[in-house]
């Protein structure tokens, strides 16, 4: 670092200044002067330093507010000076001191202090977040429909059906239209680690057709994972993943619900679970049937069959078996015209054809195999074989008498009207 000694005959010194120095009333042999920045600008509380290294010597001193050093009482000799001070790189120098003078030598910085700051940056995968809900919430409530099963999660997804609940439930999540589970980054429905989302649906890629087979009963627990992307999961799961686990056995022997409302709503569950000592299983029947509030009934018809066989091989190894099969028959007022609704010549649960609807029938059978290992590992196989089949009724021919299609056709507010099926 290069240092910059002014002499005092190079620089203008005030004459209060020179006079206080150039008074030699006492044989003093001294060194002062002023501390100046790079803007000529005087640096108050500099630490300026002298050394003699033939003899020895050190000193200190601090400028004052206006700069101003002073060493007095030196003895006469070459001398090593150096000013330093917070923010500026220090400056050094040599000055030669003769016997009973006052020398005055101004410093002056000549480089800003280098700064140097460490700024560490770590970055961590973001994990999504996992809730759990366990089987008590099903438990507890009473259920007709499937879209229930999402509502009771509480978890930020908006389930419901149309076309009479027979069709794959609508799925909205975060303010995200997901149509059938499948559209805008999809949800992802996994149940005992099989997918639900139908890779290929001529109605809507993500069909979640395959949920009306689940009994709420034999639910066990559901992980509901919020949060980025995971290809362990792959498509359909942008906006999360919904994992169902079943029980392998009920909680009772026998078990019975039987469950009834308006509208002809009545709904039934049976299940048994024969107890054995290494075995879990049980067989299940799900029964439920609704008219809706509709002028042309919904005639919804539910019936599911599920089954688990889990045998313990040891205490560490479990083979399973399960089997779904699940039936719907519906009906459905279908999409009517709003600006009939609103000239009053369709009642807002009206119909336009009575013979709207559809039918599905959907089964698995799948079978696993899981191993725990003594460091606490997990080895889990899966494997399975599903199939479902949606059947939606096509409306007459336009020309056909029987499509209620004349606005004298169109049942009046408050009245019920009797299914018209065409005929064959």
């Amino acid at each position: 670092m290069l240092s910059l000694l002014v002499p005092l005959s190079s620089r203008i010194v005030p004459a209060v200044w020179g006079l206080c120095f150039a008074t030699a009333v006492f044989a003093e042999t001294s060194l002062s002067g002023r501390v100046y920045d790079p803007q000529n600008r005087v640096v108050a509380d500099a630490t300026v330093k002298l050394s003699a290294a033939n003899r020895s010597f050190s000193a200190a001193a601090h400028a004052d507010a206006s700069g101003v050093y002073l060493f007095q009482n030196l003895a006469s000799g070459s001398y090593q000076i150096v000013a330093s001070a917070p923010g500026f790189a220090a400056t050094t120098g040599t000055v030669a001191l003769v016997a009973d003078q006052a020398r005055i030598v101004n410093l002056q910085f000549e480089k800003l202090q280098t700064l140097s700051q460490s700024i560490v940056i770590t970055a961590e995968v973001e994990e999504p977040s996992v809730d759990l809900r366990n089987s008590e919430v099903f438990s507890r409530t009473l259920f007709t429909r499937d879209d229930q099963v999402f509502q009771q999660l509480n978890a930020g997804i908006n389930a419901g059906q149309h076309e009479g609940g027979g069709k794959s439930l609508e799925i909205r999540r975060f303010g995200f239209n997901l149509d059938h589970g499948g559209v805008n980054g999809g949800l992802k429905v996994l149940v005992d680690d099989v997918q639900q989302n139908q890779g290929s649906q001529g109605h809507g890629q993500g069909y979640l057709g395959s949920l009306k087979a689940l009994s709420p009963e034999l639910i066990q627990e559901v992980d509901i994972i919020n949060g980025p992307f995971s290809a362990e999961y792959g498509d359909f799961s942008g906006l999360g993943v919904v994992h169902i686990r079943q029980r392998e056995s009920l909680p009772d022997q026998f078990m019975a619900r039987l469950e009834g409302g308006n509208f002809d709503t009545g709904r039934g569950f049976l299940g048994f679970s024969p107890a054995a000592q290494t075995v879990d299983s049980y067989a299940a029947y799900e029964g439920s049937y609704t008219d809706g509030p509709f002028v042309s009934p919904g005639r919804y018809r539910r019936d599911n069959i599920n089954a688990n066989y889990t045998k313990a091989l040891n205490d560490s190894e479990k083979l399973g078996f399960r089997f779904l099969f699940g039936r719907n028959d519906f009906y459905s007022s279908g999409q009517i015209p709003l600006d009939l609704v609103d000239a009053g010549k369709l009642p807002r649960f009206g119909f336009i054809d009575p013979s709207d609807g559809g039918r599905a029938k959907l089964g698995t059978v799948s079978t696993y195999y899981s191993k725990t290992f003594n460091n606490g590992d997990a080895l889990k196989l899966d494997g399975f074989v599903g199939r479902s089949l949606f059947e939606f009724h096509l409306l007459p021919k336009r020309s056909d008498p029987r499509r209620c299609l004349s606005a004298a056709r169109f049942a009046p507010a408050g009245r019920r009207q009797s299914a018209i099926r065409p005929s064959a």
